[in-house]
């Protein structure tokens, strides 16, 4: 027969029911500022991205001695984002296309073809245009001024394009610049 062992350091059923209650009542309460968060990370990671294309756009459009255009496609916001797009095509003539002419025609080589991820909304545009673009000719130099706006349900960021071809990126949390 084995010995009755004494002063056995354990936890009582009550005590791990208490733990597990903590435990819940915190993710209860920390689960929608982490989405909040998440869903904030990913408008400012996709504002970023945008942001980078304009420069690349640009020095493109320097290296091929060329233009590169951007076409924006905004859409109405919604909550669960995924509406909006942007294409960035090399606008050279290529095959059967007609160079410098903004639009995406003949063999013309897409750079990049981008749709909005979840709860990111590609909202307006003030390029010029159907579809919204703009264009870096082969000094650097955009072809329209304007700007892009992204939004979630609850921040906003605009991306806007200087004379001199600078990008800057704004945030607001109620569409007030």
């Amino acid at each position: 027969m084995a010995p009755i062992i004494k002063n056995k350091k354990a936890f009582s059923l009550l005590e791990l029911l208490v733990v597990i209650l903590i435990i819940a009542i915190s993710i209860t309460f920390g689960l929608p500022s982490l989405t909040e968060m998440v869903n904030n990370q990913r408008l400012k990671g996709t504002a970023r991205d945008i942001f980078s294309i304009f420069k690349k756009a640009k020095q493109e459009a320097i290296r091929r001695n060329t233009n590169v255009v951007i076409s924006i496609t905004p859409a109405s916001y919604s909550p669960d984002g995924m509406k909006g797009s942007y294409l960035v095509f090399v606008d050279d003539g290529k095959g059967t296309g007609t160079a410098e002419n903004s639009i995406l025609d003949g063999d013309e080589e897409i750079l990049t073809n981008v749709s909005m991820p979840q709860k990111v909304s590609l909202i307006s545009s003030t390029f010029t245009g159907s579809p919204k673009t703009t264009a870096f000719n082969s000094r650097g130099l955009p072809t329209k001024l304007g700007d892009v706006r992204l939004r979630n349900s609850i921040r906003w960021y605009k991306i806007s394009l200087s004379i001199a071809g600078n990008v800057k990126m704004d945030i607001s949390k109620d569409d007030s610049w």
